[in-house]
């Protein structure tokens, strides 16, 4: 900052922040959540539901077993069943028709049904399958949240931190410090300041981060009401936790557990049940739920390596079009035969090997290299195949271009082909059949197996979620 400032307006515009700092740290105080003791350990639940449960005893943080939490409840009240088939296979089964109680349902529980109705086939999905789906899980989640936190809210259990009165006097109080930095930043002279004016900045400045201060701070507490329901619930908390074989029940076991089990997994008490419910979760990569062939099964995914150089991008001798890697391996071929090649051909001399015998060694390098890629590409050329089959993954990969000014994009495609394969890998396809996809679509692509490439594409069957399909991200 310019000396000619004055002290005078520094030292003003300094206390003024200060006072609005202790201003809000008074307000803090003042709304600050007291340690709620728990009451005595107990069975008996109450009427909350286990989202609910999840987000009032974490003050006001839901977690992600709140989704799950409240699938499990669904199925404790009979809404839908949770079936354990084997050791590696769970199945949530829908009722032949929708109950009406499914019609009563809370947004939030609301959400999670629609979800597992999305995903079912004739009324049944694999519960490894639920993270699948083309949601935007991100939105999906925020309006679970506010559902969750607006019937906390309603019940009277949780409120705002700030009351309207607090946050209009917080942010009036900023506008204060505000006012008085752009005063001591006007005493810059205006030869100093040139055509860059900084009052404005330092003032804007001083507001956005009082703003951002406020907003992070912003929160829920609970209510004089809802604080003997908090503490009533961790009593049932520390009576549940007293049952160590709760952690190890399957999903399944809600059949014989009941709420209690929907309630352990709300209160971080149910870790396998959860785990085998992943709502909330977005899709694993390597791991797919496909239905393709009529029985839900798990397929592992495995991708290629990525290519993060523009040269060996260039070079890529598989899933890249037959037609491209037919001339990529030629390429490399004659790079390998006039480098190193050319090297064997003069060194092997000097220890005794006949150059006939030299041009020989480089020849057979060449080929050693480029001959593989080149008989995959001839073979796709002149063998094109077509599969039928159930896409289980799309997800694009980057690489950086010679210009390094921006990235190009790999496109990828994991395709179930009903073989039961434990493994399928993804091959590589061009962006623009790769827009008309979406994951679940049954389809029949014209395949060059060799080298890994869709060259073409058509929809049998579309997805059941399609319409809900978000850009996927890139493998981890």
């Amino acid at each position: 900052m310019p000396a000619e400032i004055q002290h005078p307006s520094v030292i003003a515009a300094a206390g003024a922040v200060v006072a609005w700092f202790l201003l809000l740290l008074a307000m803090i105080f003042r709304t600050r959540v007291p340690d709620i003791t728990p009451g005595p350990p107990t069975s008996d639940l109450g009427p909350e539901s286990p989202a609910i449960v999840d987000y009032v005893t974490a003050n006001g943080r839901l977690s992600d077993e709140a989704a799950s939490a409240t699938l499990l409840d669904l199925a404790a009240r009979g809404i839908l069943r949770i079936e354990e088939i084997g050791p590696e296979l769970s199945l949530v089964r829908l009722r032949a028709h929708d109950p009406p109680e499914v019609a009563t349902l809370p947004e939030y529980e609301r959400l999670v049904y629609d979800h597992v109705r999305t995903l079912a086939r004739d009324r049944v999905v694999a519960t490894g399958a639920l993270a699948e789906g083309a949601r935007d899980l991100g939105e999906w989640w925020r309006r679970f949240r506010k559902a969750v936190l607006g019937e906390a809210r309603a019940a009277g259990l949780f409120m705002p931190r700030w009351s309207k009165p607090q946050m209009s006097l917080l942010s009036t109080a900023a506008f204060v410090p505000t006012a008085l930095v752009w005063v001591a930043t006007s005493q810059v002279t205006t030869t100093e300041r040139g055509e860059d004016d900084p009052r404005w900045a330092y003032a804007f400045g001083t507001l956005i981060a009082m703003g951002a201060i406020i907003g992070r701070l912003r929160g829920n507490r609970p209510t004089e009401r809802g604080r003997p329901v908090i503490a009533a619930w961790l009593g049932v908390r520390d009576h549940l936790a007293r049952n160590p074989r709760l952690n190890e029940q399957p999903a399944a076991a809600v059949t014989v557990w009941g709420r209690h089990l929907a309630y352990a997994a709300a209160l971080g008490l149910a870790g396998r049940a959860v785990v085998s419910l992943p709502v909330s979760l977005p899709a694993d990569d390597q791991r797919a739920w496909s239905d393709y062939g009529g029985l839900w099964h798990r397929v592992s995914v495995r991708y290629p390596r990525p290519r993060t150089s523009a040269l060996i991008h260039l070079l890529r001798l598989r899933c890249r079009p037959p037609v491209q890697v037919l001339f990529a391996a030629l390429a490399v071929g004659v790079i390998v035969f006039v480098f190193p090649g050319l090297l064997l051909r003069f060194l092997l001399p000097a220890f005794g090997i006949p150059e006939t015998l030299a041009r020989l060694a480089q020849l057979a390098v060449a080929l050693l290299v480029a001959g593989p890629p080149l008989l995959r590409a001839v073979i796709d050329l002149a063998t094109p195949t077509t599969v039928d089959g159930q896409v289980v993954r799309l997800r694009t990969t980057n690489f950086e271009t010679f210009s390094n000014e921006k990235k190009g994009l790999d496109h990828w495609m994991a395709l179930d082909d009903g073989r039961r394969h434990r493994e399928v890998t993804a091959h590589g396809l061009p962006g623009e059949l790769y827009d008309r996809l979406a994951e679940g679509d049954v389809v029949r692509v014209g395949v060059a197996a060799k080298t890994g490439w869709v060259h073409s594409g058509q929809v049998l069957q579309p997805s059941r979620y399609r319409a809900e399909r978000t850009a996927p991200p890139s493998p981890a």
